[in-house]
């Protein structure tokens, strides 16, 4: 009987099949932190996001690739690869070089094998969508998004969000902030400190701006930018819960960033300094466990993970780099060495991304 019901549960060559065209194999919220320290989340009032980790899984020493800048963290949380493969290694140049024809947004996937999954992407920074989700708009495929959204605020991404929450029936919902990450770079014109400040997780030691640069806990623009944060999403997690189906819908909230910061150069990241590509993820929801001791998350692993929870299946061909990590029942993690991209000749900080 356990044999039959397996073998009921899946389509003819072996993947998970969906129940029903809203998806019973899971859905996944993914919420999107640009520029978001993992530290500053110890100093910052959060009480929504404290309760998702206490609640939940959270590893806060995660990393991203050596080139840590905007474009290529968030292309290769969405995709699952690294650089060396997608080919995304600064915010503007090297779109028109991308491989997301091989290697797409994991949308992709999804609706291959789920096509009646709604799946939405909402981003306040436009190159999100327009770059990663529709890098086939000329085709109007846009990875196969239902929605998407090119949000003009944080509060316009909340607004987004919970109006589909409550007004329609999404399995898979993007939502990138972006106001963190601006408090971060703080003020090119005055020179005034952001969170993306030399030092500014311990103590300021002497040099070029050691005036200028305050420790963390006295950047107050930054930690209030993700106060705000935090407050929408305490707004969309009230809608998330108010659905009528929610105990029966199975949601994976993720939370994580696209780069650190700090680590290099006064009010900029995108150095392989360690201060600019540490991360974190934060996973909650009914299959999330601890994550592996002595291992640091991917960024990579963020689709791969979501995949999971939607029972969706990767063809061979296109393996991802990233694995699943923090869920029940996941294989085991093996940790992987992440392939170089940074190049010094080339390489250019971005001072407002």
């Amino acid at each position: 009987m356990i044999l039959l019901a397996a073998l009921l549960a899946c389509q003819d060559d072996g993947t998970p099949r969906s129940s029903d065209a809203t998806g019973s194999a899971g859905r996944v919220l993914i919420i999107g932190l640009d520029g978001a320290r993992a530290e500053a989340l110890e100093l910052a009032d959060t009480p929504h996001l404290d309760t998702l980790r206490a609640s939940g899984a959270a590893d806060m020493n995660a990393i991203t690739g050596d080139v840590s800048l905007s474009g290529p963290g968030w292309a290769s949380m969405l995709s699952g690869v690294w650089c060396d493969k997608h080919g995304v290694v600064d915010n503007d140049v090297s779109w028109a070089q991308s491989r997301f024809d091989q290697y797409p947004h994991f949308i992709h996937y999804a609706k291959q094998q789920r096509p009646g999954l709604r799946a939405v992407s909402v981003s306040h920074w436009a190159a999100i969508n327009d770059e990663i989700v529709c890098a086939d708009e000329a085709a109007g495929q846009c990875s196969g998004a239902d929605r998407v959204v090119n949000a003009q605020s944080d509060a316009a991404v909340r607004d987004v969000v919970v109006e589909e929450l409550s007004a329609e029936n999404p399995g898979i919902i993007f939502a990138q902030f972006d106001d963190i990450d601006h408090a971060g770079h703080g003020d090119a014109e005055t020179m005034a400190a952001g969170g993306f400040c030399p030092y500014a997780s311990g103590d300021i030691a002497e040099g070029e701006h050691s005036g200028a640069c305050t420790a963390l806990n006295y950047n107050p623009a930054y930690l209030a930018a993700i106060t705000t944060t935090d407050g929408y999403i305490g707004d969309i997690l009230r809608a998330l819960r108010a659905r009528p189906a929610f105990d029966e819908e199975d949601w994976l909230i993720m939370v994580a960033p696209d780069h650190g910061g700090a680590g290099v150069v006064f009010n900029q990241h995108g150095f392989p300094a360690d201060q600019d590509r540490r991360t974190f993820l934060i996973l909650h929801g009914a299959g999330a466990e601890s994550f592996p001791a002595d291992v640091r998350s991917k960024s990579v692993d963020i689709a791969a993970t979501a995949l999971f929870h939607l029972a969706v299946t990767v063809p061979d061909a296109a393996a991802l780099d990233g694995q699943v990590i923090g869920l029940q029942g996941a294989p085991s993690y093996v940790d992987r060495e992440i392939p170089s991209c940074y190049d010094p000749g080339v390489f250019a900080p971005d001072s407002g991304r």
